[in-house]
This record gives structure tokens, sequence and C-alpha cells, in this order.
């Protein structure tokens, strides 16, 4: 009788300590801690970052933020392809996280973080293939009806030629447009970044030996970085010295460089510059 009281006892006590050590076993479980998830607004923009038969975008923009993410353990997801404008929208409000390949404003230094990370894209004139004029000066613009991407920050000896030209200027959505109004004759050139407006006209076939690059120089000595954008109203703001760092570190130890190569000497935009009618 004694020795089923003890095993009885034993058997309670047992118990006791279980139920007494699970809450404390549960206690020092290592808290499985969820990266932060960002979104990255993004349009179609030729060469830099493009949406083409898939959901993920493809580019060296894309490896860039990859790379970024990976160092700063974050994770990193992709709106669908989203116009320059409603990404600008979006960013405001805080209901998306990043942008890249922008120029600096005032206006948007307001509700966004812009962190520099490379040097300004080139911006040409592209003409009709069959246009016989030569144009290598600002002044013979002015009796030409042109056009500019909407929404698009040309660097500043672009943006005040546009200033100038504003009765001619006719703004477009997008690159594709405004090629297709260049070929319908509805106006005279546009003006647009290099390397992405030959991408666009490399991607169709019916655009083969239809343009050319004017001779016309838009280069400026002004310093005019593109940026990477981060909302300052976007739950994830607070990460902004973090991803500051490792972009600055991208940039030191040559990977910005590596991963953006600079495009302009290539071929194709080369022979552009030397089509003639």
């Amino acid at each position: 009788m004694q020795n089923a009281t003890t095993c009885r006892f034993i058997s309670i006590l047992s118990l006791w300590l279980t139920l007494l050590l699970q809450p404390a076993a549960a206690e020092i479980q290592p808290a499985v801690i969820e990266p932060p998830k960002l979104v990255w607004c993004l349009d179609h923009f030729p060469y830099f970052h493009e949406y083409d038969i898939s959901d993920t975008p493809t580019g060296p923009s894309v490896a860039l933020m990859q790379e970024l993410a990976r160092r700063a353990g974050f994770q990193l997801s992709f709106t669908p392809r989203t116009n320059l404008a409603r990404c600008l929208k979006l960013m405001a409000k805080g209901e998306v996280d990043l942008m890249t390949n922008l120029r600096y404003s005032d206006e948007r230094n307001q509700y966004m973080y812009l962190l520099p990370y490379r040097n300004n894209v080139a911006e040409s004139l592209f003409l009709r293939k069959t246009d016989k004029r030569l144009i290598d000066s600002q002044a013979q613009l002015r009796g030409l009806t042109l056009a500019t991407l909407r929404h698009y920050l040309y660097n500043p000896a672009t943006m005040a030629l546009i200033a100038e030209q504003s009765h001619h200027i006719a703004q477009v959505d997008s690159i594709e447009l405004a090629l297709e109004m260049l070929l319908r004759n509805r106006i005279d050139g546009l003006v647009a970044p290099t390397i992405s407006t030959t991408e666009a006209i490399n991607a169709v076939s019916s655009y083969q030996q239809r343009f050319k690059i004017a001779p016309l120089d838009f280069s400026d000595d002004m310093p005019d970085n593109i940026h990477l954008a981060i909302a300052r109203n976007s739950p994830h703001a607070a990460l902004k010295p973090l991803l500051q760092h490792h972009l600055q570190t991208m940039i030191d130890d040559g990977t910005v460089a590596r991963l953006i190569r600079n495009p302009e000497n290539r071929p194709d935009v080369q022979e552009l510059k030397l089509q003639q009618p």
C-alpha cells in the first residue's frame, strides 16, 4: 500500500514538473523572424528593367536590386508592369517601398528618400531616317514639333531646352508610342533616353532602318545622378540607413559598375548615329 502511494506521488510530481517546465522550454526557443518584404514598383524601361513574356522583370536594374536585397537581408517583390505616373503616386502614399532609375527633384524629395548610385542616363534626339535635315544645334529645334516622355525627368540641359521649346513639345506616355508617332509624321523628332529608345527600336522588326540619332549633343557637365528611391511613408522607411550603407558598399566595391555597365558605345547605338537618308 505504501509503495502504491509512493508511486502515485512520484507520477503526480513528474506530471507537475512537466507542466511547469513546458512554458520555460517554449520561451527559450528562438523566435523565427521573417525578413522584411519590400515592394519595388517598376515600369517597362528597356535595357534597365523590362517585362517581356513573363511576370518577372529582367535587366541590369533587377540584378542590382536582387543583390541589394541579398546583402541587406530583405525580401524583394515586384509590382506588375506599372506606368511611371502610377508608381510615383503609390510611392507618395507609401503603398510601395522602392523605385529605381530616378532623377532628383525637390517635389520627389518630399515623399521619397533619393539615394544616388550611378551617373546620368544619356539622351538623344531621334529622327526618321529619311529626314534630310542635319540637326546639330539647339537653335535648329525651334521650328520642329518634338515629343518627350511624360513624367520622365530629363537632365538639366534637356529640361532647359524643353522649357524653351514648350509650345512645340508633345508629351507622350511611352517610347513605343512616340516612335509610332514619329513614323506617322505626327512629330518631327523624339527626345528620349538613348539606350532605352535604341532597345525599343531593336525590339520591332518593322522599325529596322527607319530611325536615326541626330548629332545634337544633349550632354551636360552638371552632376546629375540616378537614384534609388525609398518611400518616406513606407512602413519600412526606417531601413533607409541600412539600404544606403549596402548601396554605397556596392558602389565602392564595383558591383554597381559591373551590373550596370555603360552601354553608350554599343554598336547598335553607333549605327543609329551614323545612318544617313
